[in-house]
């Protein structure tokens, strides 16, 4: 399990660390691995060079950047992780839940209350799971949350991937080697030879449609509603919710 520290002060960056050893060494973690970073620049960059975290520990000043906007910066990527502050002020506490943010300690750092929140994020986190794939985007590598996936359509050896935000990505890839990637996750399927659509966002499925939670219709190719209203109900016999 991977964690981001950002705070501009290396004695800082030093001091969460040396807790995380210590809660790592009392609860028999061993597999925490931590990586720090002393600007926001720097972390967004990681995770735009295609780095993942399980969790984000962040200060709310890092210099001159606002770790309230790093934090959404990072939703904005479509990471679910884990994200708890640590400052010296409470004034941007109320801020911080526009990014679900999980903590908001206050320094100096109480062990109890740090160990505390180390738990409920590493218990948050693995119920995330692996949720995410990298695709080679014109924007670079960017993880891919397939949570956030409606469908994607392959046109003219491009794959591109339509989320629920009506945003889109556009990865140049074939769509078997796309659905060979999204198809480890339960709840998509092939729709022709061009579409992948994620049963679990799916509402019904008509005829001649695909009608996705939020309104989006997508037409179905000719031939390919049988296939996919059977796996749709086998997903929801299944108790799998969209």
């Amino acid at each position: 399990m991977r964690i981001a520290i950002c705070d501009d002060e290396t004695i800082i960056l030093d001091e969460v660390s040396s807790y995380i050893k210590k809660y790592s060494k009392l609860c028999g973690k061993s597999e925490l691995e931590v990586l720090t970073f002393n600007s926001a620049s720097s972390l967004l960059n990681a995770l735009d060079n295609g780095d993942l975290f399980d969790i984000f520990l962040l200060d709310v000043y890092i210099g001159d950047e606002m770790g309230t906007e790093l934090a959404r910066e990072i939703r904005r990527k479509g990471i679910e992780s884990p994200i708890i502050f640590l400052t010296t002020s409470i004034e941007h506490a109320p801020e911080s839940l526009e990014t679900d943010t999980l903590r908001y300690l206050i320094k100096p750092l109480k062990s109890e209350k740090f160990y505390e929140a180390m738990d409920v994020a590493i218990e948050k986190a693995k119920k995330l799971g692996s949720k995410f794939i990298r695709l080679k985007t014109e924007n670079g590598v960017e993880n891919i949350n397939i949570s956030n996936i409606l469908y994607t359509e392959s046109r003219s050896h491009y794959q591109y991937v339509n989320f629920v935000s009506d945003e889109q990505v556009r990865s140049r890839m074939t769509v078997a080697e796309l659905f060979e990637e999204l198809s480890q996750y339960g709840g998509f399927v092939r729709g022709g030879s061009a579409y992948i659509i994620n049963l679990n966002k799916v509402k019904s499925v008509s005829t001649g449609e695909v009608c996705f939670n939020n309104n989006t219709k997508l037409p179905l190719p000719r031939g390919a509603h049988n296939e996919i209203k059977e796996a749709f109900w086998l997903l929801q016999y299944d108790g799998q919710e969209g």
